[in-house]
């Protein structure tokens, strides 16, 4: 004969010890025996709870408590109780409705149910496997979205609210004192979560998303440019540190100096615009109306130009990839050159300033060559004739180079 059970599984999987149900449907107290009809079932464990006047914990009735909720006079641990609660809405709405008094309930095929929040692992998930951006771009965006979840903590779109960004922007604004930096990383953020949409996800969260993130925006640049010419000392520190550790640095440092450069300028320069024959250099800054610009090579700077590797590209400078150089990416190194230098503080413009200040001050030069060199436009002179004639400036240049002569030639092969 089968031994007759000794508790009682609830729907939802807790377990009731000394309550049985036959198979009539009916409840049995099984330490007296006594049967009782009840069809509902949480209404039959508070009737039985009645009869036994149970004091005596439940079996695991400590981990139960941990995280459950209290139902039916007893604590259910809350998925248990979510899936049961679901369970009843989906089969049988009518009567749950009634018996718990929501008569929308009963509705629920009528209502518009709400598509899931979109979650951001899945967001940078997308952003990895669709995203046609170059290796060293996609995980640099990686980076700055991981580091975005970790400091908001937060799991979908919905959890970034309007206070949850704001921090997120005053966190970064503290880390990072650059305002263009943090434009970036804001605008990294930004990007990734419109990529999703771009592949398909949910339009109206990523658009109610990205409206709350008008709140990531940059502090405004205070920095006021105030030129700070480089003494011909500091050059030459920076110049020995270059030549030493980073030669590719070499270069680039002379062609700014020689040609009154900025950073970004240099690394724009084209093998055509220069003639190592001649030792002259001509382009047009890519200013307001492609302002014409021209010097005369030093034979130093001529010496270090032919130690670059040309490639199949048209720029001067370029990457192991053939590609240009852009001026982001290099702000590592030059950290690591001005520091090693013992001049932290000094700026790649500083270089140009110097430059411009040297043909400035010195003496036979005309202000005229002195503003052709530094790329501003200079009345009376035609850009034709500039083009044809870029010796016109190497006044101005051969003044740069007596400024800086010590430097240059103690520093140069």
């Amino acid at each position: 004969m089968p031994r007759r059970a000794q508790h009682y599984k609830t729907t939802w999987g807790q377990v009731v010890v000394g309550l049985a149900r036959n198979r009539d449907g009916r409840w049995r107290v099984m330490a007296t025996g006594y049967r009782f009809t009840e069809p509902d079932e949480c209404k039959a464990i508070e009737k039985f709870r009645e009869l036994t006047c149970e004091s005596a914990p439940q079996p695991r009735l400590e981990e139960q408590r941990a995280g459950g909720v209290m139902f039916a006079g007893v604590y259910v641990p809350e998925p248990l109780l979510y899936r049961w609660v679901n369970e009843q809405i989906r089969n049988h709405r009518v009567a749950f409705a009634k018996k718990v008094g929501i008569p929308a309930l009963a509705r629920l095929d009528e209502a518009d149910v709400p598509k899931p929040a979109i979650r951001l692992e899945m967001i940078l998930d997308i952003y990895k496997k669709h995203a046609e951006v170059l290796p060293r771009s996609r995980r640099y965006a990686v980076k700055r979205f991981e580091d975005f979840m970790k400091i908001t903590r937060a799991r979908t779109l919905a959890d970034l609210t309007t206070d949850v960004l704001t921090l997120y922007r005053d966190t970064i604004k503290s880390r990072v004192a650059s305002p263009g930096t943090v434009a970036n990383y804001f605008g990294v953020v930004k990007w990734v979560v419109r990529f999703a949409k771009s592949e398909g996800q949910d339009a109206v969260q990523i658009d109610a998303a990205l409206s709350r993130m008008a709140v990531l925006k940059a502090p405004r640049g205070t920095r006021v440019h105030e030129p700070r010419p480089i003494s011909s000392e500091n050059f030459g520190k920076l110049l020995a540190v270059a030549r030493k550790d980073y030669p590719s640095w070499e270069p680039r440092l002379l062609v700014m100096l020689n040609l009154c450069l900025h950073f970004d300028e240099a690394l724009a320069i084209e093998w055509a615009d220069l003639d190592l024959v001649g030792e002259t250099f001509c382009t047009r800054r890519n200013k307001r109306g492609r302002v014409i610009r021209c010097a005369t090579l030093w034979p130093e700077t001529v010496q270090s130009l032919k130690t670059i590797q040309r490639t199949d590209g048209p720029y001067l400078f370029t990457s192991a990839y053939g590609t240009r150089f852009n001026t982001s990416g290099q702000w590592k190194t030059w950290e690591k050159i001005r520091k090693a230098a013992g001049l932290p503080n000094v700026q790649l413009d500083d270089i140009r300033d110097g430059a411009y200040t040297a043909a400035c001050n010195a003496s036979g030069v005309e202000e005229k060559f002195a503003r052709l060199l530094a790329g501003h436009r200079s009345h009376g002179l035609q850009d034709n004739y500039v083009a044809r004639n870029p010796t016109i400036v190497r006044g101005a240049c051969d003044a740069v180079r007596e400024v800086f002569a010590k430097a240059i030639e103690s520093t140069t092969r």
